[in-house]
């Protein structure tokens, strides 16, 4: 028996778009992930090289046994444990989008609010901005400094070749120039040049205590670099380094800032007053109004 015109009673060639990621959701409910819908619809957005409003205006079309395979190997990986942004491959930072893989820290929303602090009195000086950027991971503090005019040249360094490799490709990728990349040794100060000087220096140092790390979630502490996070018994190691000889390397006036745990305000603000060629010492608060940012600024000659 001939089947109906129009290929009625034909098995449909696969589900469609909207079907696949509600499978993928209760997948991911069933797991106990925090959010997701959201992250049903970056992980098949991602598997089906669709941006998240292309799918959602697609939810119609059908998905075929290729993209359907592309779509269980991504879920499987989040399954595992590894970072949505990995398995995207990318991850928006302010202006720009980055490459995010395991070489370097995935950048988080409040290291985009510490650009905010860094932006008051520095964007738009009028005066040419050199900066530091210490511990530059995949690139996005010095990418994003340069990308909005904060600082017209940066030097970034990291004790991670691999880190240096990424922020490297997220330099070209973001079409910024006066980025200047250095490997350096856990002093980090012996990367420069004798009387080399700055007017900013930024950091987002490891600060998660070393009994924190085994507490952290796996996507954190199993998939991204144990250097970029472990600050030692207190989280302060490296923050201590950078705070200790940050003056020597300030120009008068030019100013540090730093991301911080949120417990670390009170111990940070006594670092920055044990140095006398510091002044206007300050702890900030992120978002959700906690410690998260410390600046201080180098007092300028008489």
């Amino acid at each position: 028996m001939e089947p109906p015109p129009g290929g009625a009673g034909r098995r449909p060639a696969g589900p469609t778009r909207r079907e696949i990621v509600q499978g993928v959701r209760r997948e991911l409910e069933l797991a106990g992930l925090e959010t997701p819908r959201v992250e049903a619809e970056r992980l098949v957005a991602a598997a089906l090289d669709l941006s998240r409003s292309e799918l959602g205006v697609s939810g119609g079309e059908r998905v075929d046994p290729a993209g359907a395979a592309s779509v269980a190997r991504a879920v499987s990986r989040r399954l595992e444990g590894q970072p949505l942004q990995h398995i995207e491959g990318t991850v928006d930072f302010r202006r720009v989008r980055l490459v995010s893989d395991g070489r370097a820290l995935i950048p988080r929303p409040e290291t985009e609010q510490l650009l905010d602090h860094v932006a008051v009195g520095h964007r738009d000086r009028g005066t040419p901005v050199d900066a530091l950027d210490i511990g530059v991971g995949s690139g996005a503090i010095a990418i994003a400094l340069l990308d909005e005019g904060i600082a017209d040249r940066v030097v970034g360094l990291d004790v991670s070749e691999d880190a240096l490799g990424l922020a490297r490709a997220n330099a070209r990728r973001a079409g910024v120039d006066g980025l200047e990349l250095r490997a350096c040794a856990p002093d980090m100060w012996s990367a420069l040049a004798p009387g080399e000087a700055f007017d900013l220096i930024i950091s987002n140092p490891p600060y998660v205590t070393t009994d924190e790390l085994a507490d952290l979630d796996p996507a954190v502490g199993e998939h991204e670099p144990r250097v970029a996070l472990d600050g030692g018994q207190d989280g302060l190691d490296v923050i201590r380094t950078v705070v200790s000889g940050a003056a020597a390397r300030l120009r008068d006036g030019g100013a540090l800032f730093l991301e911080i745990g949120m417990s670390q305000g009170s111990a940070v603000l006594a670092l920055l007053q044990a140095e006398p060629s510091l002044t206007d010492r300050r702890v900030g608060v992120d978002l959700a109004g906690r410690p998260r940012f410390a600046s201080a600024r180098k007092v300028a000659s008489p």
